[in-house]
């Protein structure tokens, strides 16, 4: 049993090296939610993808979308009140996000 475990462990570390052969990344340390952790793993798990992957697509996404927020000034105000309020100042990301979403629609 435990060399059926290593072996696929070795070979999905083949498959991600293939992926990598080429491509040159930093690690980015900092401390964030442990609900986005759990995410980020769910969503690597689920496409079979490394998590830093997932990680780096998601902050491609944000960034596309908090650019666009920048160039209005209303919306540029709720966006900063927002990173204060929730991610700066406060632990409850799911109510804020689902009140903040409520309110956009």
């Amino acid at each position: 049993m435990g060399l059926l475990s290593r072996l696929k462990a070795k070979y999905r570390h083949t498959i991600e090296k293939k992926y990598v052969k080429s491509i040159t990344r930093r690690q980015f340390n900092l401390t964030i939610s442990e609900d986005i952790i759990f995410g980020v793993k769910f969503l690597a798990a689920i496409l079979h993808v490394p998590r830093y992957v997932i990680t780096e697509h998601l902050l491609q996404v944000g960034s596309y979308h908090i650019l666009s927020a920048i160039k209005d000034e209303d919306e540029r105000r709720k966006l900063e009140e927002h990173l204060v309020k929730v991610h700066l100042l406060g632990n409850e990301l799911k109510n804020e996000e689902a009140l903040i979403t409520s309110n956009t629609n």
